[in-house]
């Protein structure tokens, strides 16, 4: 039997070199199995943050669907109303209380456009935007800046909307509202054709900017309905 330096058979140390060889690999299969448990818990946490998320945007986005369907409703009414008015100026040889009298029947009111983004606002400002897949990431993403573009457009068209009724005002269109033009001194009857050009040119940009924002919301309406199916079609994955 040979030896090896140090007197020992061989057959010994290849013994213990097998040994110490099993060990590393039952050591190394160890870490591995540890390492794949950890990354399964890792994406299970992350799995279920991610339903969770879902969820909440599915929610909010029934709640989007319901505010777009009113606003929609209210401009179709504020439209027919703008549109009834310049219908009736179309008739010749109406009297200045005649068109006084239609511009007190228009629709004046308006919504501020508010929207329900909470959840992708919180995605956003976390970070935890990246947990969802790209389309559905990017579609949120593109939603919330379509409601931002406008929600500013629409508050400068307002604002202007609200000048306009300001200047009617401080020509005496308020006192013509409440049937009382004939103050002494004030001469209101001759400011009655500015008056009504200035409202017509209030509820012009109004009408022009509400046909604009109820376009906006019947693609925005669609838009929602795609990115409740991309969720779904990921829900129904797992």
């Amino acid at each position: 039997m040979s030896e090896n330096k140090t007197g020992k058979p061989a057959y010994q140390t290849g013994r213990y070199l097998k040994y110490a060889f099993g060990e590393i690999v039952l050591v190394v299969i160890g870490i591995l199995i540890a390492l794949q448990i950890n990354n399964w818990n890792e994406n299970r946490k992350t799995d279920i943050i991610t339903q969770s998320y879902y969820a909440q945007i599915l929610f909010d986005l029934d709640k989007e669907t319901k505010n777009i369907e009113e606003r929609v409703l209210f401009l179709d009414s504020s439209i027919t109303s703008i549109e009834n008015y310049f219908g009736i100026m179309m008739r010749p040889n109406l009297e200045t209380t005649q068109i006084l009298d239609e511009l007190l029947k228009v629709k004046v009111t308006f919504q501020l456009l508010s929207f329900n983004a909470n959840t992708v606002g919180t995605l956003e400002s976390t970070g935890d935007i990246k947990l969802l897949p790209e389309k559905i990431r990017n579609a949120l993403i593109e939603l919330k800046r379509e409601q931002d573009l406008i929600s500013s457009r629409a508050k400068i068209v307002y604002d202007n909307y609200l000048n306009g009724y300001e200047k009617a005002d401080q020509l005496g269109f308020r006192r013509i509202q409440y049937s009382n033009p004939s103050v002494k001194d004030l001469d209101i009857e001759k400011n009655i054709p500015e008056i009504i050009l200035t409202l017509e040119g209030a509820i012009s940009l109004k009408n022009y900017s509400d046909k604009n924002i109820r376009n906006h919301f019947k693609e925005m309406l669609q838009d929602i309905r795609n990115i409740k199916q991309l969720i779904l079609n990921e829900i129904n994955k797992k």
